[in-house]
């Protein structure tokens, strides 16, 4: 029986790989027959001993097979800097979806209730509506205040490590000022990281941990997904604490809220409204016009998660990233100082974002530090649902997901010339460059919703610490703990790095 079981399953498998090579509807798009075949052969690259390498392979895979290469049974991948605004269009006319492959979520699964993981076009749009105003530049700009005395905080810890000579993370100490602000903002609650002697490096630990296994959760997501949600509280503080604490953050305010709103209910008040002197983004989504149904604690507590990962470990590498190659630079940072000093005129200066964004070098730089650290490192899949996309001779029938990848656009010497170097003055050479070809926020009606408060962080926190601090690389490897080594959706250093130190 099992031997006739084992045939059966066999053919059927056969089958199924001759068809995806033969008569499926991308068999005709560039790339290595067994990529076509399997999802496996993409495994094969993100597990031991690559540890989360496609993203390389496919790169080879480009220049082997040209500008559009199908990398797995359903992707098509196209490297066309050119080709950007086609699968990545803005307003509603041209819809996209993500894909729930990619994203490793069920139809069921909490996971899709968050804005980041919202696979449908206008769901996505409704929810995001409700987020857009609070990260819009108006709302940012007003926030200043809170993000500067976070940064002022930051200040005064390297101020004590100063003198006790202790090297320093710089990656978690960013981090901890990224999870001040964005907690402070989304949920009225000081996680204080910053005040932590070893900088609160769960919060940090706990998203990379998720990079790590988004490539088991695409490919096994009917075993990976119940497990994580059959998971209880106490199994994950004895294993797993980094985790237990993120967790734990995400749920005390809405345990609060649950507890108000049947408060309120069993007096026939209002429905739950926060009682905090400082307005909240979750406070400000309890009290919006969304459907009931998105305001669910449930739906919330994943909101509030893809917040805090969004707006604490991205925004942390790029300062990270940032910081060293200007110091790693003395002419650079000699030149930034002398800029920064017409708006900056002592080390103990503050300015607007304003007055920073039109100080040209220092404006190009930034823009060189955000493209150095890439954004979301990762390929961005989108489906086309309502028509065929052309790429040259290739038709990509609707329903299809095509992408480009961000690091290897940002990369890309044709438009980068030296893309490893950190060189802000391409960015004033060449005016349109930016325009038409950065992609640190992404493109099109889904881009970073929070990229107006990453903007003005890296900005502020970049200005005030080199205006302040001389700050000297402790066994900094650029290639093993600066470059992008691995891809974990956030572009990730070698598995050997200890960290830009």
């Amino acid at each position: 029986m099992l031997p006739r079981a084992a045939a059966v399953l066999t053919i059927y498998w056969m089958l199924i790989y001759i068809y995806r090579i033969t008569l499926h509807p991308l068999a005709k798009i560039p790339g290595p027959k067994l990529a076509g075949m399997t999802f496996w052969y993409e495994l094969y690259y993100d597990l031991y001993p690559h540890r989360c390498r496609y993203l390389f392979k496919i790169r080879e895979l480009h220049e082997r097979y040209g500008p559009i290469v199908r990398i797995n049974p359903i992707h098509v991948h196209i490297n066309d800097p050119d080709y950007i605004d086609e699968i990545y269009t803005a307003g509603n006319k041209r819809r996209r979806n993500r894909d729930p492959w990619f994203l490793h979520i069920s139809k069921a699964g909490m996971m899709t209730w968050s804005l980041l993981h919202t696979e449908d076009h206008d769901l996505h749009r409704i929810r995001r509506a409700a987020l857009a105003p609070f990260f819009s530049r108006r709302a940012i700009v007003a926030l200043q205040g809170l993000i500067i005395d976070k940064i002022e905080r930051l200040c005064c810890r390297f101020s004590e490590l100063h003198q006790s000579g202790e090297v320093v993370d710089i990656t978690y100490a960013m981090a901890a000022l990224t999870m001040d602000v964005i907690s402070a903002y989304s949920l009225g609650i000081d996680t204080d990281c910053l005040g932590k002697p070893d900088w609160s490096p769960n919060w940090l630990d706990a998203f990379r941990q998720a990079g790590y296994i988004r490539p088991l959760a695409r490919q096994f997501k009917w075993i990976i997904n119940p497990i994580l949600m059959a998971i209880s509280p106490d199994f994950i503080q004895r294993f797993d604490p980094a985790t237990a604490e993120l967790s734990r953050t995400i749920t005390y305010p809405l345990e609060k809220i649950q507890a108000s709103e049947r408060e309120r209910q069993a007096a026939g008040g209002e429905a739950a409204k926060l009682s905090t002197n400082t307005r909240t983004v979750l406070q400000n989504l309890l009290e919006s016009d969304l459907p009931p149904e998105e305001k669910l604690p449930e739906r919330l507590s994943c909101e509030v998660a893809g917040l805090l990962g969004a707006g604490t470990e991205g925004t942390a590498r790029t300062l990270a990233i940032t910081l060293f190659y200007i110091y790693d630079n003395p002419k650079l940072l000699k030149k930034l100082r002398e800029e920064l000093r017409t708006v900056m005129p002592k080390p103990d200066s503050h300015t607007s974002i304003e007055a920073l964004e039109n100080l040209p070098y220092f404006n190009a730089a930034m823009t060189e530090g955000l493209r150095m650290s890439h954004g979301a490192s990762s390929r961005m899949p989108r489906i086309a649902t309502d028509e065929d996309l052309v790429y040259q001779k290739w038709v990509i029938p609707r329903g299809y997901p095509v992408m480009q990848s961000m690091y290897l656009h940002h990369t890309n010497p044709k438009i980068f010339p030296a893309p490893l170097e950190f060189k802000p003055e391409r960015w004033l050479e060449d005016p349109i460059l930016k325009a038409k070809y950065f992609l640190a926020w992404g493109r099109g009606a889904r881009n970073c919703v929070g990229m107006n408060l990453a903007h003005a962080e890296v900005y502020h926190a970049v200005a005030i610490l080199i205006s302040r601090f001389e700050i000297t690389s402790y066994d900094t490897d650029r290639k093993r703990d600066v470059e992008v080594s691995r891809d974990g959706f956030i572009g990730m250093p070698a598995a050997d790095s200890p960290g830009i130190r």
